[in-house]
């Protein structure tokens, strides 16, 4: 007995080794194992230009350490010395821009794998590792936004810093009569270990923004880069990769172009900050105003939980590609979903920007484009492969979500039984008295397509078993 768990416990191992060893075998990180494909497609440089801005960034931060104070008292004040010398404002600029242009890159490369299937055939640690080197570079970007120290990255700061506290606590919006099991059990542990508090003190260095939050921002935006680029090096040096495979005038082309827009649209400053004074509205830089606006449309402890998960649940979707096609044209679902987060990603952008946002109207809206995209991805999966199981994965938990939130603010409900009152403490319970589409189109569309889908569903499968019966029909009549 023992012997055969020994042997079952050893083949497990060197399967999980084999596992390992064949996808570390073909990982890259910029591109470095791409260079034929680089020949032939711009696409598969942007490994390249992200590691050559990277180390652009890398250096001119040791030059700017050099005339930066990292104090609240002298922060500003150096930064505004740097900017009105011309040299040291255009590596500021460069540092800078150095930084978004490295999200820019790493963001299409991400894109461009996830498009491309290019996780497919053991390149799954490839993708991972890209994931990671663009969530990454957005945090470290993240922590030197506050060495600033003015107005608009002080609070974009205190917005950031506050998001675990959430995790602590239920949402504010109950749903009628469905315990909020998630809430309760995160509340529960929170309560017993103050676990969004702790993160949130760490952060800061203490319960609110000040000289720690300072030190702590810049040791975490120095040891990010430093740390990653020595394991980095470390990995090349091993493999003998060349970094940067680009023609020399195609470097100085990048480095040229990033010293232009540093002359020509100097790194802002606005004010000092100042914590008596909210500006509003509060923004962080380009690449979270998504998160921002999403923090607008949910209730914060959920919007806590989706900013957290959503590499998770890229990741996840990955591992769910399981099919050998590479050919975006051949998976549809995927393609949807790459689209979905692209256009939201922007559209979230753009609407943060424009102040545009109602939590009544606009959720609805997104989840019904959502809805109607990946609705048409399915279709289209269908119409390829003839999978019914893919599809009703679709259609259900879409029936009973969008019917559950129509339920909950559409139709007329009795009063909250007072035995589970207990339950919500005294959060507000969501009860209205009677039927209400006019307040609530939008969830009507949402159920109405749900319900639509459905129908397609029935259809589609009486269509398939017809002409299932019509091919062994014809078939036993040839025999």
């Amino acid at each position: 007995m023992s012997t055969a768990v020994t042997g079952k416990a050893s083949e497990a191992v060197e399967k999980i080794s084999h596992y390992l060893s064949d996808r570390f075998g073909k990982m890259d990180i910029f591109d470095e194992t791409r260079v034929d494909l680089q020949k032939s497609s711009p696409w598969y440089q942007l490994g390249s230009i992200a590691y050559l801005y990277w180390i652009v960034t890398v250096v001119t931060g040791l030059i700017l350490i050099i005339f930066y104070i990292p104090t609240t008292f002298q922060a500003y004040d150096t930064i505004t010395v740097i900017k009105d010398n011309l040299l040291l404002g255009i590596i500021r600029g460069c540092h800078k821009y150095g930084g978004d242009a490295i999200i820019i890159a790493s963001t299409l490369k991400v894109y461009r794998m996830w498009f491309r299937g290019e996780y497919k055939n053991k390149g799954e640690f490839s993708f991972i590792v890209g994931m990671i080197v663009l969530v990454a570079a957005m945090y470290s970007g993240l922590t030197g936004y506050l060495l600033m120290w003015n107005q608009r990255a002080f609070w974009a700061t205190k917005i950031f810093a506050t998001f675990p506290t959430y995790l602590d606590i239920q949402p504010s919006k109950m749903m009628w009569f469905w315990p909020q099991l998630v809430g309760f059990l995160t509340s529960t542990w929170g309560n017993a270990t103050f676990m969004g508090r702790n993160i949130s003190q760490m952060l800061l260095g203490g319960a609110s923004i000040g000289q720690a939050t300072m030190t702590r921002f810049y040791s975490l935006h120095f040891g990010i880069s430093l740390i990653a680029l020595v394991i980095t090096e470390l990995y090349f040096y091993k493999h003998r990769y060349h970094r940067i495979n680009m023609k020399w005038w195609t470097v100085i082309m990048f480095i040229a172009m990033l010293v232009f827009v540093s002359i020509v649209l100097p790194g802002a400053m606005g004010g000092r900050a100042n914590p008596q004074v909210t500006p509003l509205p509060i923004l962080s830089d380009w690449y979270f105003l998504a998160l921002y606006q999403l923090l607008k449309y949910m209730d914060p402890y959920w919007a806590t939980i989706w900013t957290v998960g959503i590499p998770f649940i890229t990741l996840a979707l990955m591992f769910l590609d399981f099919g050998p096609e590479r050919s975006i044209w051949k998976r549809p679902i995927f393609l949807m979903a790459g689209l979905v987060g692209l256009l939201d990603f922007i559209a979230f952008s753009l609407l943060i920007l424009a102040d545009v946002a109602d939590i009544h109207r606009d959720p609805p809206i997104w989840y019904a484009q959502m809805i109607i995209m990946m609705t048409v991805g399915e279709l289209w999966h269908y119409g390829l492969y003839k999978q019914m199981k893919v599809w009703l994965f679709w259609v259900i938990p879409n029936l009973l979500f969008s019917g559950w939130y129509f339920f909950l603010y559409v139709c007329p409900k009795p009063t909250l039984p007072s035995s589970l009152t207990w339950f919500y403490q005294n959060n507000p319970v969501v009860e209205p008295k009677a039927l209400d589409f006019v307040h609530h189109p939008y969830v009507t569309m949402y159920f109405g397509l749900s319900v639509f889908m459905v129908i397609l569903t029935f259809i589609f499968f009486k269509t398939q078993q017809s002409s299932t019966k019509a091919v062994k029909t014809i078939e036993v009549g040839a025999a």
